[in-house]
């Protein structure tokens, strides 16, 4: 009997030292089932014929969803939409520059001064883009419903737009216009391509 208790009493030692050891053991966890390539992030996409802005180039992706049969169509729309963005970050780098002149002025006749400004560079900018050739043009694939997404990359020089500009600018105000916002050529081009350069989407 004293030997079958004297048994026991060495299991139970035993049994407390092997959990004792378990339980000063760190814990580690195994993550050899979990898929190598699986992102924290989800799922993601890079959007197709993805463009930038730099300092020296307008850049964007237009989108358009239409008809399998049109593709034609669909480029077209999609190269309008890449257009329009560009078109729209100029304009608020624009609209910013002739803000400007226009507080040095203050009246009626700077109202009338910054409209000659504005459609100078609006007719400047939109002869550009009728001409801007895409860098890249992508389609999706056929969908259920029998549409396709296009999608149609385009860069635009700001060198190029700003230089244009300042001409057309010299051209359209008379030289009393001139000498009350103080324009000269080539500085109000120099200005128009530092705020193109700085320009960023998060200040629209």
């Amino acid at each position: 009997m004293k030997k079958m208790n004297f048994l026991v009493v060495i299991a139970t030692v035993c049994v407390c030292i092997l959990c004792g050891c378990i339980a000063s053991k760190p814990m580690s966890v195994n993550y050899s089932n979990a898929s190598s390539d699986e992102s924290p992030f989800g799922e993601t996409y890079t959007l197709p014929c993805e463009v930038y802005d730099t300092p020296t180039e307008f850049a964007a992706t237009g989108i358009y969803r239409g008809s399998a049969y049109q593709k034609g169509e669909c480029l077209l729309n999609a190269l309008e939409n890449a257009k329009q963005q560009v078109y729209a970050k100029y304009h608020h780098v624009y609209k910013g520059m002739i803000s400007n002149y226009n507080s040095t002025i203050g009246n009626n006749r700077g109202n009338d001064i910054s409209t000659k400004l504005e459609r100078a560079g609006d007719q400047v900018v939109n002869a550009i883009l009728n001409d801007v050739m895409a860098v890249c043009q992508k389609f999706s694939k056929v969908q259920d419903d029998g549409m396709i997404e296009c999608y149609v990359g385009i860069k635009v020089p700001k060198g190029e737009i700003a230089e244009k500009v300042a001409k057309k600018v010299a051209d359209v105000l008379t030289d009393e216009e001139k000498e009350e916002i103080g324009f000269q050529e080539y500085n109000y081009r120099k200005q128009m391509e530092e705020r193109m350069a700085n320009y960023k989407e998060e200040n629209k």
